[in-house]
């Protein structure tokens, strides 16, 4: 809410949207058991066959593209969701970052080729110091 208004369009929104296109859009679609989206009471988690094309550090940093499915990646940015700029998933990791949250837990898996985006609803815990 913003002013007694409901807000619709927030940046958690906005990243839950990317996750899902990149996961979509870079599905190796002739890999085994497709895309599974699993939605829990605390987290979302993202999976699709498929290795990461630019690597896992690649894929964090930013700042590269390479879309396994190009066409499925215009089709998104006729509607105004995702990018080409490889800006996406540090754009997610900002967004939780800034609400406070775990941060977002890529993994990727071989034989089968298979990555994982999990994103937790779960504020991080404070680091107690020692003294």
């Amino acid at each position: 809410m913003e002013g007694g208004f409901r807000v619709d369009d927030t940046p958690v929104h906005r990243a839950l949207r990317e996750a899902l296109a990149n996961c979509i859009i870079n599905t190796d679609y002739y890999g085994k058991y497709g895309v599974l989206i699993i939605k829990e009471e605390n987290k979302i988690v993202f999976e699709n066959p498929g290795y990461i094309r630019l690597g896992k550090e690649q894929m964090r940093r930013g700042g590269k593209s390479g879309p396994r499915n190009k066409s499925l990646m215009k089709i998104f940015n006729l509607i105004d969701i995702g990018e080409h700029a490889g800006s996406g998933v540090p754009n997610i990791f900002n967004v939780w970052e800034d609400e406070g949250w775990e941060e977002p837990d890529i993994k990727e898996n071989f034989a089968p080729d298979r990555t994982s985006l999990t994103l937790k609803f779960i504020k991080k815990q404070a680091i107690k110091s020692k003294r």
